[in-house]
């Protein structure tokens, strides 16, 4: 395979993570929604690392040339945008109903 037909898989497996992690951050959202009701944290040290003990069985199964501490490294990013999602719309959420408290007089 040349170098150009090399690329142009890269690119197409680019456009299907990207997806992916599309998916994985919209999911991740109405986590945070749920989570937000239920009065529970942002942050839960014990999914992430199940998350990651999960993904590193994976990569482990598939044999690849990724080691399991690229894959964490990897997972512990994707795990960060999604607090970091969350934690954006637990704040629009306070600030919308600190706005509507204020409108109906109840402030």
């Amino acid at each position: 395979m040349s170098l150009e037909a090399l690329r142009d898989e890269i690119d197409k497996i680019d456009e299907v993570i990207v997806r992916l992690l599309d998916s994985r951050a919209r999911c991740a959202y109405s986590i945070g929604r749920l989570k937000h009701e239920l009065g529970r944290p942002v942050y839960e040290p014990a999914r992430e690392a199940a998350v990651i003990a999960h993904v590193r069985q994976v990569n482990e199964a598939l044999g690849g040339p990724l080691d399991g501490e690229a894959v964490a490294r990897l997972y512990e990013r994707i795990m960060d945008e999604a607090r970091r999602i969350q934690r954006l719309e637990a704040e629009r959420d306070a600030r919308e109903k600190a706005q509507s408290a204020g409108q109906d007089g109840t402030a």
